[in-house]
């Protein structure tokens, strides 16, 4: 999990870089690319020489949660650009806190008052990176926090689907819209580009593509419980890309923030261990 979580990260300091010359819907596209040739290869049956294509139970909301992903990854990219690696990670270390507040309304999970101060302990947080009010506000941190909701959301819809839905199943239909929404959409955003960066774009291909495989391994492998909180290294590592690569700095109010998320974080994923064990 832990080398799941540094490949993603060294992923998103090359998709900054790129993101300082390319278009962001362009290099998302060649992501995709890359993952459908990939998916294609993988749904090749090699008995009968055919494609086998996985059947769901959920095909909307398949390719409504696929779609949700890749349009956050473009704009999660965006905020790279504008923000930062490190206020935007920040302000994504509330994905598991609009987890937790989504699956009480779409799979009717309940929390206790315990639980419920942690979120709101933890939004209080994100508040404090946000900077409300002030003149230093950049409304892109909102961007940041919708790309949060989002992936959130498509973390729920996932559970929800794999009560019916096979791992692969929704790994195919991941892989597949977004490739076809970039596809659609990124050839009017392609421009020309570099040896040197082709070389960049297909080192984010390979990143990605290596850490949501290990980041697989790792979830079958021990309970998400165990494994949720090594999430937050994310953060952990961008913060050094960001300050180490890109000069970016730490502010106090990011710095608070993202302790109390954090914490608030980790506290959440406790309790929902303690209530498993029960």
């Amino acid at each position: 999990m832990i080398s799941a979580i540094f490949l993603l990260s060294l992923m998103d300091g090359f998709s900054k870089y790129l993101s300082q010359y390319y278009s962001v819907i362009a290099i998302n596209m060649f992501r995709y690319w890359f993952f459908g040739i990939l998916i294609f290869y993988l749904c090749i049956d090699k008995k009968y020489k055919k494609v086998s294509v996985p059947k769901s139970k959920f095909k909307l909301i398949q390719v409504f949660r696929g779609g949700i992903l890749a349009v956050e990854m473009c704009f999660a990219h965006y905020c790279f650009l504008k923000i930062g690696l490190i206020e935007t990670h920040a302000i994504f270390a509330s994905c598991p806190l609009i987890v937790a507040v989504l699956s009480i309304f779409i799979l009717k999970e309940k929390f206790g008052w315990r639980r419920w101060s942690a979120i709101i302990f933890g939004f209080l947080g994100i508040i404090i990176i946000l900077k409300p009010g002030l003149k230093i506000f950049d409304p892109i941190a909102l961007i940041a926090l919708a790309c949060s909701f989002a992936f959130a959301l498509y973390q729920v819809l996932t559970r929800l689907v794999s009560a019916r839905d096979d791992t692969n199943v929704s790994f195919f239909y991941t892989g597949i819209t977004g490739f076809v929404i970039l596809s659609v959409i990124g050839p009017f955003f392609i421009t020309e580009v570099s040896n040197l960066d082709i070389f960049f774009i297909f080192c984010v291909c390979c990143l990605g593509t290596g850490g949501h495989f290990l980041m697989i391994n790792a979830f079958k492998k021990a309970e998400a419980s165990v494994l949720q909180p090594f999430v937050y290294l994310h953060l952990v590592f961008v913060t050094f890309i960001g300050v180490y690569i890109f000069n970016e700095n730490i502010e106090l109010s990011v710095l608070v923030g993202s302790v109390m998320v954090v914490f608030s974080g980790l506290y959440t994923f406790w309790r929902e261990k303690i209530k498993n064990q029960a």
